[in-house]
Formats: C-alpha cells, sequence, structure tokens
C-alpha cells in the first residue's frame, strides 16, 4: 500500500505499508516505511526529472499480520495503517511510530469467529471519523471524538451481505462515505438525516443483510444439492480415511455419510439441514469452512478461488494442497496458511456431537436420519478464545543497534584483543569489524544492505577461541547481527548452527569456572538474548535454535534461578518466544515437554521473578497448552494448576488474567 503525506518545502513525502515476508511457515517483517522524493532537476524541454528516493523511517512489526491499506487524516495530520490482525493504527507521519490503536469491538464477533476479522481497507471522513472495512462484511467506524471523551456508543459496526472490500470519504465535505461489496453494490453512508435514503430502500439492505446470514446457516441450496455426488453411486466413491465425512445426494436431499475403512464402504448418517456460517461444500465435498481466495494474476486480472477446510487439521497441510491443486506460486503458502488461521482460529477443533471415537469429527452440520432432525450437541472444542493467549510474533532485545553503543562494543573488542590468545589481525579490528558495526547501526537500511561471509566470520572466531571472560562482547554483536535479514536467510543455517553450539559451550563452560563477576552476568544474559533473538532472524537461526532446543533447556535450567534481573528477563523472553515458534511450525521431540516446562514451574515457583519477566513465562505456559495435548498431558502431570494457583492474584491483574485462562484450559 502507498499513500501520499504532505509535502515540506521542496521535499515530497510518502509512506507505504508492506504485506510482509514468507519465511518457511510463517510471514513476518511487515512494515510502515516513511519515504521522502527530492527532484533536483526538472527539463522542461525533455521532460526529464532526476529524482532521488531516500528512505528516513521504518517501523516493523507493531501490527500482528500483512498491512492491508493506509491512508491519511488531514484533520488530525497523521497516517492511519489497517492490517490482517483486525487493527487500526493512527501513526504519527514523522517517526511512524502508533500513537493509538483502534480494535474491531470484541462483541461484534460472530459466534463462529475466534479472532477478528482481517481490515482490508482504511479512511477517514471529512468529520474525522475513522472509517474500516472487513473481510467478513463489516465497516467499522470510530467515531474519535466520542472516544476521547468516553462514550459508549463511539464504536459503530454497519453489517454488509459480504466481504466489503474498499471504503473511501466523499471528497464533497459532506462527511459521507462509500463502501465496495463483493455483492457488487456500492453504497453511500451519511450522518446528515437530509441525506438519508428512504425506509424502503433502508429495509431492502437490511433484508439483504439478514437473507445472506440465513443462506449461511440454513441447508445447501437446491443448486448445491443437484451438484453432489448421486447416493446410487456412492459404492464407485472410496473413502480417503477412517471417519471422513462426505455429502451425498439422496432423493433430492443433502445427507452424510461415513466412511467406515472396516468394512470398506460409506455409513449413512443422516439429512444435512444447517451449517455453520463458513461451511459449504466444494465438488461435493463438505468442509467446516469454505473461504473465499482471490488470486492476483500477472496479466492484471483475479482468479476467483474456493479452499475447504476441516476443523482439526494443520492450516499449511490443507495449503499446501490447495497450491498443488490449482497450481499456484509455492510463495503463497504462508499467506494462504496464515488467512486460514485468520478465519477459523489457531487451534479449529472438532465440532460434531457424536463420540470422539467413532471417527466423526470432520464436519459442522445438524444432521437428521428422517423426517425429524436429530439434536447434536458439540462435542467440547479447544477453540476458545483467550485475551492474552496464544503469544502470537516474537520478543527481542534490539537496544545497542546504534553508533554510540557500538562504537563502545568495538572499543571493548579491541581492548581484549590486545590480551594473549586473543587474535583478529589488523584488517580484521579495523575495516571488517567497523563494517559491520556500520551496517548494523543502520536499521532503516537492513532491507538494501547484506553482510559479507568474512564479517560474520569474526564474531565466530571471538566466541569460539577468544577466553572466556573477553567472550561476552561478540555474544553482544552476534545477538544484534541475527536480526539482519541477511545474516539470517536460510543458507546460513551452518553459520547459525556453530554460533549456537558455541554459545553453549560458552556457558557450560562458565558453570564450571571462576571468572569475573561481569563475565558471570553478561554471558548467561547476552547468550539468552541471543537464542531468543533467533526467533525474529529468518529461518537461518531459527533452524539452529531447534537443533539444539534441548540443549539450550539444560542450560537455561542453570540459570533460571539466577540473582540478576537481567538473566532472568532473557530466559523468559527466550521460553516465550520458544512457545510461539512451536505454535507457529506445530512440532517439536517428545522429550521437549517435560524439558521445557521444567524451568517454567521453576520459573513460576521461585518468587524471584519481576512482573513482566513472570507475565512472559505465563503467557508461554498458557500457548504451549493450546498448541500441543503433549504439554497439556505432562503439565497436568507436574500438577501446573497448583504452580499457578500459588501466584493468582499476588502479580497484578494482567497476571490474574493469564492465570484464570491458563487455569481454564487445564481443565
Amino acid at each position: 500500500s502507498v499513500q501520499g503525506l504532505p509535502p515540506t518545502d521542496t521535499v515530497g513525502r510518502f509512506a507505504t505499508g508492506s504485506a510482509g515476508v514468507a519465511q518457511g511457515n510463517v510471514i513476518s517483517d511487515y512494515k510502515i516505511r516513511l519515504l521522502e522524493v527530492i527532484v533536483d532537476k526538472f527539463d522542461v524541454t525533455m521532460g526529464v526529472m532526476n529524482v532521488h528516493v531516500n528512505l528516513k523511517r521504518t517501523v516493523a512489526n507493531d501490527h500482528n499480520g500483512p498491512i492491508r491499506d493506509l491512508a491519511y487524516d488531514p484533520l488530525s495530520q497523521m497516517l492511519l495503517s489497517c492490517s490482517n490482525d483486525g487493527t487500526v493504527k493512527v501513526r504519527d507521519t514523522v517517526t511512524g511510530e502508533a500513537v493509538a490503536t483502534l480494535e474491531f469491538p470484541f462483541m461484534s464477533l460472530s459466534s463462529s469467529q475466534s479472532q477478528p476479522p482481517m481490515l482490508l481497507s482504511v479512511d477517514c471522513t471529512e468529520m474525522g471519523n475513522i472509517i474500516a472495512s472487513s473481510e467478513d462484511g463489516n465497516v467499522i467506524v470510530w467515531n474519535v471524538s466520542a472516544m476521547e471523551s468516553g462514550n459508549a456508543g463511539a464504536v459503530q459496526v454497519i453489517e454488509h451481505p459480504n466481504c466489503v472490500w474498499k471504503v473511501l470519504k466523499a471528497r464533497d465535505g459532506s462527511g459521507d462515505f462509500v463502501s465496495a461489496c463483493h455483492d457488487g453494490m456500492i453504497r453511500v453512508f451519511t450522518m446528515d438525516e437530509k441525506r438519508i435514503a428512504p425506509e424502503a430502500e433502508r429495509a431492502a439492505f437490511q433484508d439483504s443483510v439478514l437473507e445472506a446470514k440465513a443462506k449461511h446457516s440454513s441447508g445447501p441450496t437446491k443448486e448445491e444439492i443437484d451438484a453432489l455426488p448421486k447416493w446410487e453411486m456412492h459404492e464407485r466413491h472410496v473413502g480417503k480415511s477412517e471417519g471422513q465425512v462426505q455429502v451425498f445426494n439422496k432423493n433430492g436431499k443433502a445427507i452424510a455419510a461415513q466412511w467406515s475403512s472396516v468394512s470398506r464402504t460409506w455409513i449413512e448418517v443422516g439429512e444435512v439441514t444447517g451449517r455453520n456460517d463458513n461451511s459449504g461444500t466444494i465438488k461435493g465435498i463438505q468442509y467446516d469452512h469454505v473461504l473465499p481466495i482471490e488470486i492476483d494474476l500477472a496479466s492484471g486480472g483475479i482468479q476467483r478461488l474456493q479452499i475447504g477446510y476441516n476443523n482439526g487439521e494443520n492450516p499449511f497441510t490443507v495449503a499446501q494442497k490447495f497450491i498443488d491443486d490449482n497450481m499456484l506460486d509455492q510463495g503463497y503458502l504462508a499467506q494462504i496458511a496464515d488467512y486460514i488461521r485468520s478465519r477459523v482460529g489457531e487451534a479449529a477443533a472438532p465440532t460434531i456431537g457424536m463420540d470422539n471415537n467413532n471417527g466423526m469429527n470432520n464436519a459442522n452440520m445438524n444432521v437428521s436420519s428422517g423426517p425429524v432432525p436429530m439434536e447434536i450437541v458439540p462435542t467440547p472444542t479447544s477453540n476458545n478464545t483467550y485475551k492474552h493467549i496464544p503469544m502470537k510474533g516474537y520478543k527481542s532485545f534490539e537496544t545497542g543497534a546504534d553508533v554510540t553503543t557500538l562504537e563502545k562494543v568495538c572499543k571493548k573488542i579491541q581492548e581484549f584483543n590486545s590480551c594473549p590468545n586473543n587474535n583478529l589481525t589488523p584488517d580484521e579490528m579495523t575495516s571488517v569489524l567497523n563494517g559491520l558495526c556500520d551496517t548494523i547501526a543502520a536499521t532503516n537500511r537492513y532491507h538494501a544492505t547484506t553482510l559479507t561471509d568474512r564479517e560474520l566470520s569474526i564474531i565466530l572466531k571471538m566466541m569460539s577461541g577468544w577466553a572466556l571472560e573477553h567472550v561476552f562482547p561478540s555474544v553482544d554483536l552476534a545477538r544484534l547481527v541475527v536480526i539482519h535479514p541477511d545474516a539470517s536467510k536460510p543458507s546460513r543455517s551452518a553459520f547459525w548452527d556453530k554460533i549456537v553450539t558455541c554459545a553453549l559451550d560458552r556457558c557450560e563452560e562458565l558453570c564450571q569456572s571462576n571468572v569475573s563477576s561481569t563475565a558471570n552476568t553478561a554471558i548467561p544474559m547476552l547468550c539468552f538474548r541471543l537464542f531468543a533473538n533467533c526467533f525474529r532472524g529468518g529461518t537461518g537461526s531459527q533452524s539452529a535454535v531447534e537443533l539444539h532446543l534441548i540443549r539450550i533447556l539444560g542450560c537455561a535450567d542453570s540459570f533460571v534461578t539466577s540473582t540478576n534481573k537481567n538473566i532472568r528477563l532473557s530466559i523468559a523472553t527466550f521460553i516465550l518466544n520458544v512457545s510461539s515458534y512451536l505454535k507457529n511450525v506445530g512440532r517439536c521431540d517428545d522429550a521437549v515437554p517435560e524439558l521445557l516446562l521444567i524451568p517454567i514451574r521453576n520459573v513460576i515457583g521461585s518468587g524471584l521473578y519481576e512482573v513482566e519477566a513472570l507475565l512472559r513465562v505465563m503467557v508461554a505456559l498458557g500457548t504451549l497448552l493450546v498448541v500441543d495435548h503433549r504439554f497439556k498431558v505432562k503439565a497436568k502431570e507436574l500438577n501446573a494448576d497448583s504452580w499457578i494457583e500459588g501466584i493468582n492474584g499476588k502479580y497484578g491483574d494482567k497476571a490474574s488474567e493469564i492465570a484464570d485462562e491458563i487455569i481454564r484450559i487445564l481443565q
């Protein structure tokens, strides 16, 4: 997205918002960039301009999803951004930093939604209201002046029959705005009573909204039933797995059947008489969620597709099959999976009301075995909505990436290099080290700069070869370098494998030695900050931490009750980032649950941790419990509920809220 900003003198300005970069199964690096345009020379005769575009400021990852649209509010002189995370951020146009966040009203979420809808468009009316459109068919209006005065009705949600792709303010000074809906209609909304549409027209609009809702909550249409495979031919349809649900056309009615691998046949369950808001069929196959996907084509057109998803499936597996079936670019994988998760929730679970052992867990519909519908009670589901859980994204330690601090680091390295056996060459101490620090300090140029193998190699040389009491400045450099996208790219996974291994070696060496108090604190603190930052880097650094995760957890247990609060915060942040990473990748070794829960138990039970560090560990615990059932089983074995009850009410309201959520999950 691109948005022009008011110029300053002869300098033009504009802002861009990015949808992020796919790194493996994760999309990250959603950035707001502020740029200026300088015209040095304009030849009227030739019609040629000499233009320079300079990046002035970058703000990364303060949205928790791709940035979809930008707008400028001339009244407040603020930049607006909206995102897949369901929020609008109000930003300073000089720094790009968010000064306020507007959220989708929680009470407006439907019963089938676990997360706010993606916001596709944002604008501001000439009366100062901020407006946004969502993919689930809503326009949200924030009355900023009413919000500032505490008015409870400051946020209005206007339902539409379908996805609202765009909202725009009217340019006539009326304060009106326009919405563009997927149903092909453009609608104008006003606050001027004299301009309100006739009652019949407004009633027709409301009827179209109710009709769209009724269509989603009713059974399949005649056209949908006609498209289903005939029941008479069901023997020719071979099920793919035990308990698979398939919908057939039997005498003009949609009936659900379950595949039995033992008898190699379909067992009729009953008639389909209803479904949830998102359920439907694609080519005769019933899905809990049928979601629209539009692909921008290189030719300029749009390819409209549908993807089917059943509760409990892995979004990345579903997205991969969708890409294969439709021969799409592999680069869409993470974006499609992220879209599925945003629509159905991170931990969608079976909802059909049958015994858990009968395999009926892939449909979300009301079924009848005759003219009288059976009342089916949904099975318990883990698809609950929590305020603080699970953790999204990663926290990192980025302070120090500035010229002044890096100069101090270089001076300390220069001081230590004069000691015996510390052997950086004069060229490494000057051009190589200085070049590395210059690149790290220019954070606003990370998207356009690279790091050489030689620059990276001197970090490893210091971490592996220098005396233990001299090693911490190089670990500090590694902590900052890993955040640079070029340093942590997939092709450098071997380098980070060596760095992580070396950091672990030095931590373990520290436990067996007597060194200065500075190294005693600095080495474990910086090593765990390095490990935490590896998750914010690319797949190269992430894979290295995952490879050594069991060993890192063992090392964490050695320092978890440290008397130094900076070490404690570093370990807490690492544990938090581990939980978020395991949520994203959906895998871990069988030994990890116990090895990770034990330091969490020790943190919670130690009574040493400050509130912020404790909150991070508590969120990590809650995240792990909803990510993988193995963590929940092991947590119950370790009596995790007693840990939480022991601190509940002692560390403030937020800690109590998180504790309550954890206890709910454990029940």
